[in-house]
């Protein structure tokens, strides 16, 4: 059976682990610094954020859904926007990918985002990140500009959450 929960402080290392695994995969823009346990825990303790989908107990994916976070919003996210919120972290353990686990935890998450009251979604995700750019746009996210944070050249996406089909 699959259920998609929050993520409990027990999961920390369970989910590290599935980052872990992902780090140096096509198009994968994590390394050694980021994401770390500490963001994990972080996560599920301070922002209770955290999400998991689980398959007869075991941990297939994670994604963070909450507040935007970075320290300045890039100017191709819309400004009118009074609630936006931020999926990132999205990470899908290895052997379980191409099985429709990612789709079924980001259709989610876009329900619970709406629920939570975010307008909408917003996102980076790395330009040669080619699975994810396809989810993404599967889903509804249109691209809204690019530019570089983080040593990194990202493709910024956003979602109004009004016009998700529930």
């Amino acid at each position: 059976m699959i259920e998609i929960t929050k993520a409990l402080p027990c999961d920390a290392e369970e989910i590290f682990a599935i980052y872990e695994q992902l780090k140096g995969s096509p198009g994968c823009t994590w390394d050694e610094d980021y994401p770390t346990l500490e963001f994990v825990r972080r996560d599920i303790e301070e922002r209770n954020s955290l999400y998991k989908l689980s398959e007869d107990g075991v941990i297939i994916a994670a994604a963070y859904l909450g507040d935007f976070e970075e320290c300045e919003r890039p100017e191709c996210f819309d400004g009118s926007i009074k609630r936006l919120g931020e999926l990132s972290r999205v990470g899908v353990r290895r052997g379980y990918h191409r099985k429709g686990y990612a789709e079924r935890l980001l259709s989610t998450l876009l329900n619970e985002a709406a629920a939570l009251g975010y307008d909408n979604l917003a996102l980076l995700v790395g330009t040669k990140n080619f699975a994810a750019i396809a989810l993404y746009e599967k889903m509804g996210f249109r691209r809204c500009g690019e530019g570089d944070m983080y040593d990194t050249h990202w493709f910024f996406y956003e979602i109004t959450l009004n016009e998700v089909q529930k």
